[in-house]
């Protein structure tokens, strides 16, 4: 794997959080992020290396999820989408234009036909999970690509094995629910490679 070193001049580049704190950048998070949105490695180091050379002194998170969500979106279209999914689905922020976006942090959120009740960010139980399927499936009927049903259901999956806040019981059911939908529109099942926590 390669090293990553994160200087402007020769001091580390501290970045500018949205809660206000900061960190050093780290263009890993990029990578695994673009990966986890469906782009392959090389591309996602690719479009690290691209915004690690942007990226300056007291930046925000947000000016660099932009460069990144631009970058996606101008290699395929579906990994932005993916990502946007995946920020909804698990970290309760809804994208818009150009990369901005809203945190719904308690409250109501309309999915098509599906109410889904905010609250802390993140998956915490099966109807959630159940929910989430239905919009799948309204998406589906309303021309959304197969393929993006087939990358959203690896984003699903993935939000239910990292989540913290739901129990191994409705992690399993969620599996088991993802999988059926899967093995409906005729998608090998996802095994997971680790007892689940």
């Amino acid at each position: 794997m390669e090293e990553t070193v994160n200087t402007l001049g020769d001091k580390m580049v501290k970045i500018v959080k949205v809660d206000g704190s900061v960190e050093e950048f780290d263009k890993e998070k990029i990578v695994k992020s673009c990966v986890n949105a469906g782009a392959p490695e090389e591309v996602a180091r690719e479009i690290a290396n691209h915004v690690e050379k942007q990226v300056k002194e007291g930046m925000k998170t947000t000016q660099i999820r932009r460069m990144v969500l631009k970058s996606l979106r101008e290699k395929n279209p579906e990994w932005a989408e993916n990502w946007e999914f995946y920020d909804r689905i698990v970290k309760g922020r809804i994208t818009f234009e150009n990369g901005k976006f809203v945190v719904v942090k308690e409250g109501n959120l309309y999915l098509g036909r599906e109410v889904r009740d905010v609250g802390e960010k993140g998956l915490s139980n099966f109807e959630e999970v159940k929910a989430i399927l239905r919009e799948l499936e309204e998406d589906l009927e309303m021309g959304v690509s197969r393929r993006t049903i087939h990358n959203r259901t690896y984003v699903l999956y993935m939000a239910v094995l990292k989540t913290r806040r739901m129990s191994v019981e409705d992690k399993e059911k969620s599996i088991k629910a993802i999988n059926e939908f899967r093995e409906k529109l005729g998608w090998k099942p996802f095994i997971p490679k680790k007892p689940l926590k």
